[in-house]
């Protein structure tokens, strides 16, 4: 069934935060996210942001629906204040300009950025994930992504490769005439590299916050003399969003909180967050903008109190001089040879050989235990050496 025959968010039955008694944690502030989960739950989401587990401690009682008095006071809040104040749209010519508003505030907004064939391509493709994900958790309770929260997901936490660039339109976004040269001006070469691609998507009743969280899909570098972290270097790891539909004050817009890349302070819980930042997101911006995301940056999800569905396709990238195990081999090779010699050498890193499969390729579930066992049948199938080079070179 497809989304347009189907109740899709604003599920009552669900209570806030996936259950009643959301274990808390009073910081976000592990620097690869990487901590233990609660173990008296199971929640569902992405290995780097396990310590985000603690669900938005405001909305704990209120009901999944649009007239909850709690939600109708977030909507009023959100309609007065909601944006970033005098948030600044550039153009894709503008390279100069988005270079500059990138190396200030950690992410820059690129209007544009996507044509009108290849922004259908990738709402077509997000919409029919959805369906698959939707088929197998129909009232959104299961949700995922960083989190764990319900009404809401990762693109490639779900897939069971972890990464979408099996899919073909995932693929074309790796390189554009309108991210390419600000992606080249930002690591100052063209040697980056394609690390995956995801994303994320909130439902429509997603009322709750998601903590705030950097993207360190690394650990920090061994430096006996303690010189030096990640924050004093240069841009690592850069991310670019894509949304589906235009981002407006309702629909969970994500927040970036401008300079964050180079703080090295604990990240604040949501019962210590100061409003401004819950309320610092990145619209009104429309859809094919692209969103420049240094990893460092501290960001987060924001309510969908709207009726239709926000999706944010994404695409990662290295620093040349930059490599961690977050780079997966999760590209087809009859993918790959469709790219120009620009988009193979990008991608040259998360290609798999011509004889080779994408393990866990066009499998799409929110439960980790589901995808895992559909890898493990995968992989007794193929059997060695294919199995054993799977788990060496993942």
């Amino acid at each position: 069934m497809g989304t347009a025959q189907r109740q899709v968010g604003w599920f009552s039955d669900v209570p806030a935060n996936g259950f009643q008694n959301r274990p808390r944690r009073q910081q976000n502030n592990e620097s690869v996210g990487l901590g233990e989960s609660e173990p008296e739950v199971v929640i569902e989401t992405t290995p780097e942001h396990r310590n985000l587990v603690a669900g938005d401690p405001e909305c704990i009682g209120w009901t999944r629906t649009p007239d909850d008095p709690g939600v109708e006071a977030r909507r009023a809040h959100l309609k007065a204040h909601n944006g970033i104040p005098g948030l600044e749209l550039v153009q894709p010519t503008d390279v100069e300009r988005a270079v500059e508003l990138f190396y200030r505030d950690g992410f820059v907004a690129v209007a544009d950025a996507l044509s009108e064939e290849t922004l259908a391509d990738i709402q077509a493709a997000t919409a029919r994930v959805m369906d698959e994900i939707l088929d197998v958790d129909a009232d959104g309770s299961i949700g995922g992504g960083a989190g764990g929260l319900p009404h809401r997901y990762s693109f490639g936490a779900t897939s069971g490769s972890r990464h979408r660039l099996h899919e073909p339109a995932w693929a074309a976004l790796v390189e554009l005439p309108a991210t390419t040269p600000i992606l080249s001006a930002i690591f100052g070469s063209d040697a980056y590299i394609v690390g995956g691609g995801g994303g994320d998507v909130a439902l429509p009743g997603a009322i709750e916050y998601q903590g705030l969280h950097a993207d360190r899909i690394w650990s920090e570098p061994f430096d006996p003399i303690g010189s030096m972290t990640t924050p004093q270097m240069p841009v690592p790891v850069v991310t670019i969003n894509f949304p589906m539909v235009d981002l407006t004050w309702e629909n969970g817009p994500i927040r970036q909180i401008p300079g964050s890349q180079r703080w090295t302070k604990p990240i604040p819980s949501l019962s210590d967050e100061p409003d401004w930042m819950k309320l610092s997101t990145v619209c009104p911006a429309p859809a094919g903008t692209a969103i420049f995301r240094d990893n460092r940056a501290w960001h987060g999800g924001t309510p969908n109190l709207s009726d239709h569905i926000r999706a944010m396709p994404n695409i990662e990238y290295y620093a040349p001089w930059f490599r961690s195990e977050g780079v997966h081999r999760c590209m087809p090779y009859d993918v790959w040879s469709d790219l120009s010699d620009h988009g193979k050498r990008i991608c040259r890193y998360v290609v798999v050989g011509p004889d080779e499969t994408v393990v866990g390729a066009g499998f799409t579930h929110p439960r980790e235990s589901e995808r895992n066992a559909f890898i493990e049948a995968q992989l007794a199938e193929l059997g060695p050496p294919a199995s054993t080079d799977w788990w060496l070179r993942r």
